[in-house]
Formats: C-alpha cells, sequence, structure tokens
C-alpha cells in the first residue's frame, strides 16, 4: 500500500495541472466561430458582439457589419429584429423595428435584404460605421457566405436610400473648405 501512496500524489498532481489547461482548450465550436470572424475580417467586415434582440432571450451574437462606402448625411441609428411570431403589425412577417424606423424609401431594399439572410439571423443593425447583420452562427460556411453576399449585394443600395438631402451644415462646410471638393 505504501508504494502506491507517491503514484497516487503524482497523478493527483498532474491532474490539478492538466485539468484547468484543458478546460481552458477552445472547443470545436470555438475554432470554427474564430475561423468564421477570421473570414470576415479579412473580407473587409468589422464583428462585433451584441446582446440578442428581447424576443430571443438571453444571450449574445456577432453582428458582421459592412463598412458604408460614404457615411456622409446616413440616417442611421435603426435596428430590424427577429419577433417571436408574426404579426399583421410588424414591419414583414416576425421582423419588426426596435425603436427608430429606417427611412421608408429604404423598405422595399430591407425586405429584399431579409429574403436574403440566413434561417439564424436576428436582427439587422445601421450605425454611423456600417450596416450589420447579427445571425447566431448556427449556419457555419454556408451562412457567412449568405451573410457577405447579402451585405456586399444590398449595402449600397440601401446606403444610397437612407442618404438624406444636402441641408446647411454641407453648404456651411464647403464654405468653409471642408467639403467634398478640398
Amino acid at each position: 500500500m505504501s508504494g502506491w501512496l507517491p503514484l497516487l500524489i503524482i497523478l493527483f498532481a498532474v491532474a490539478l495541472v492538466v485539468g484547468p489547461v484543458m478546460w481552458m482548450k477552445p472547443s470545436d465550436r470555438d475554432r470554427k466561430l474564430a475561423g468564421l470572424r477570421q473570414r470576415a475580417i479579412r473580407a473587409g467586415m468589422t464583428v462585433k458582439m451584441k446582446p440578442l434582440p428581447t424576443a430571443l432571450g438571453e444571450g449574445t451574437a456577432a453582428v458582421y457589419y459592412n463598412r458604408w462606402e460614404d457615411p456622409r448625411r446616413l440616417d442611421v441609428g435603426w435596428n430590424l429584429e427577429l419577433q417571436r411570431m408574426s404579426h399583421d403589425l410588424h414591419f414583414s412577417d416576425r421582423w419588426d423595428w426596435a425603436g427608430k424606423a429606417a427611412p421608408e424609401a429604404s423598405w422595399q431594399l430591407i425586405r429584399e435584404l431579409l429574403k436574403r439572410l440566413p434561417e439564424d439571423a436576428c436582427a439587422i443593425h445601421s450605425t454611423r460605421g456600417g450596416l450589420g447583420i447579427q445571425w447566431q452562427e448556427r449556419s457555419g460556411d454556408k451562412g457567412f457566405e449568405t451573410v457577405e453576399q447579402a451585405l456586399k449585394q444590398m449595402r449600397p443600395e440601401i446606403e444610397e436610400a437612407i442618404r438624406q438631402p444636402a441641408g446647411r451644415e454641407d453648404a456651411r462646410d464647403t464654405e468653409q473648405g471642408k467639403g467634398p471638393e478640398s
């Protein structure tokens, strides 16, 4: 029995060291998600984590943003979120605005974008930085390609549809030499 005691102590010590190291090792899913996000960054997108829409409960999901070509005078700050159920009062089927709505001139384009999204998409975000699609990344590479193509094809059209007419600020900037010609 006394011959086994040092061996048991050594095995216990090894388990104490190896256990936390194995716990910190990324899972297969974590490695796949990191790969998807790296592909998005190489494609010129920005990836940020945001809370899921309220209707979907707790947790977070990645938002893949395609930057605006010319962010001046864009009416941004609107978000479209997936709801629990379809309703006639929603913007489109299960999709409804979370607060401010996008300019009406963009609605048909946004409906077209919704048709192109992967099944696990849960929100569309417009920020000063770009147009983003929030999705839960369960659809993997196929979902990424769908998000990438949808943003690449629809972002330029939506960008022009939400652009506000030139106002006084632009005229004042041009007079002061800050306009597009300078």
